[in-house]
Order: C-alpha cells, then structure tokens, then sequence
C-alpha cells in the first residue's frame, strides 16, 4: 500500500508507559506485532505523558461535533499504541439540555436522537478501534448519571503522581464536577482536565467552571480546536468509501453531524474539532503537545496501519 509521510516532530523523548509497568503498545487491533520503537518511527510526534485517559463529551446538547470527533478519538489511540490509557467514556453529559445556555436549542426529540446515535457509535467505535482492555463500558450520562459518575469517581480515586488521570472535557463540565466532588480530596490533586473551548467550560447547568478548578485540578486550555479541525467536507474525500471500513466509518459519523440540522454553523463542514485534545495529548501534552492540528495531521496518524502493511 501506498506509504503516507507523517509530521515530524523531533522529540527526543521516549515513550510513557501508561497504565502499569505491564502495559504495552502492542494492544489494539491496528497495532498487534508493532513495538513501541515502530510506532515512534512512523509517527515521529508521538510523546504521550504518564497516566491515564477519561473522554467526557455531551453530543446530546445542540451542537452535533461528538457524533464526528468521538470515532477520530477512539481510531487516535488505536492508530497510537494507546488503547490501553482509556479508562472511562461516556456522552450525553449535558444533564439537563433544555436549559441550555448555547445560542441554539435542541428539543426533546432530535436529543433523543442524538442519545440513541451516540449510544451506537461508542458500542460501534470501541467494537472496531478497541480492544480497550482498561474501560469497563461506555455510559449514557441522560439514562444512567450514577453508573457514569462512580465509574470517572474510581478513575480519579485510581490516580497518583506517577499515574494522573487526564480528562478530555468535550462537553459540559458538571459530570466532572460531581465526580469531582465525590473522589478522595487527596488524589483529585493527580488530575488534569483538558478544555478547548469555554463554551464547554461556562455552559455548565450545575458547576461552573471555578468551582470546578476550585477542586485542585490542574488545568489545560489549549486553544479552540475548531479552528483547524472544523472545515471544509472534501478535506475528508480520502476518507470517503475507504476500503479499511473504520475510516469509512469516521466518514459516514462525520457526514450524519453536518447533516444533523439542529445548528447551521455545522452545514458543508466537517468537525472533529474535540479530538484536537487528543492530538495535542499524544503528541505531548504540556511538554510541547501540538495545538494546532489540521485534517492533515489526524490522516497521517489514522492511517497509521496503512503505513505499517
């Protein structure tokens, strides 16, 4: 197969080791027999720090991004070596989406529907991008806030100096809050939340964003993502009727979000702006991670395993 230049980013570096000493990058369908020094040649920019990952997004509120940039997420870590860094997932944490402080409303039916979409690409995207061998489930935070909250609550409570947890804030902030609140004073000092957006940061319906660094969390706001990842429809053409059926995937998500129509802003674009964090996250995080990713820079990660054939 034709073999795709990726950025290059010197990074002297070596890899983190995630979850344990134990863990490996050989997890992930997309990365079976391929050693960390393999993925650090093909991907130059790879320099993802200790510790583990959580992904809270809302996709239920009235912007449909998630439904694009959940799949970008999940294939990012995959293509990566890092499935294993995922320890929790869920959608839908706008808790309470009719009071929603966003310019645009989204009424009872079309959030439903967004539920019960999200719901099937998280089941779809960890079935093709896993295994996710840390994550016990996705969650649903509209049908089950309690499971979703205890399940961030242990990740927090599991975090150390030497294992942080680091939570990716694609939506509201107020199922981080409750967990927040609910996890062992001591280890919330372990946490970093990575914000992109403060339409995420004040649209909180029950924590505002002080309170939730009131907690002691460390905080990353690495720049609107929107600008570099929320563009034109043929900068994904490549992605289009792919014949690895994981890209085609990310394509038909990406295509449902511009078609969605509860927002105009969103019409003859494709965004997976939120998976930006993930980007900058793994190719460094606060020690030079990258800020300013383009489609470009997430083609040349997903198809990684094209690389590798």
């Amino acid at each position: 197969m034709r073999k795709f230049l990726l950025p290059f980013m010197i990074l002297s570096t070596f890899l983190s080791v995630g979850c344990s000493e134990s863990t490996t990058l050989s997890e992930g369908k997309a990365n079976e027999g391929f050693s960390k020094e393999a993925v650090k040649e093909n991907f130059a920019a790879l320099s993802p720090p200790k510790g583990r990952l959580a992904i809270v997004i809302d996709g239920n509120s009235p912007d449909p991004d998630d439904i694009g940039a959940t799949p970008v997420m999940l294939a990012l870590l995959q293509n990566t070596g890092l499935s294993s860094r995922l320890v929790h997932l869920s959608h839908s944490c706008d808790l309470d989406p009719f009071r929603n402080k966003a310019r645009y409303q989204i009424d009872a039916e079309n959030e439903m529907r967004r539920q019960n979409k999200l719901d099937e690409l998280s089941r779809k995207g960890i079935e093709l991008f896993g295994p996710f061998n840390n994550l016990r489930s996705f969650y649903n935070c509209r049908v089950d806030q309690a499971g979703a909250t205890q399940d961030l609550v242990d990740a927090v409570n599991a975090s150390s100096a030497d294992n942080p947890l680091w939570i990716i804030e694609a939506g509201e902030p107020d199922l981080i809050g409750y967990a927040l609140e609910a996890a062992e004073k001591s280890k919330v000092q372990h946490v970093h939340v990575v914000s992109h957006h403060p339409a995420n940061d004040n649209s909180g319906d029950y924590f505002t964003w002080q309170q939730i660094l009131d907690f002691g969390v460390k905080e990353h706001q690495i720049g609107d993502q929107n600008v570099g990842l929320q563009g034109p429809i043929d900068n994904w053409d490549w992605a289009k009727n792919h014949t690895d059926s994981d890209i085609a995937f990310i394509w038909e998500m990406m295509a449902y979000a511009e078609k969605d129509g509860v927002v105009p802003f969103q019409a003859n674009k494709f965004d997976c702006s939120d998976a930006g964090m993930i980007y900058w996250w793994i190719t460094g995080a606060d020690n030079g991670g990258n800020k300013h990713a383009t489609p470009k820079e997430i083609k040349d990660v997903l198809l990684l395993n094209e690389v590798r054939s």
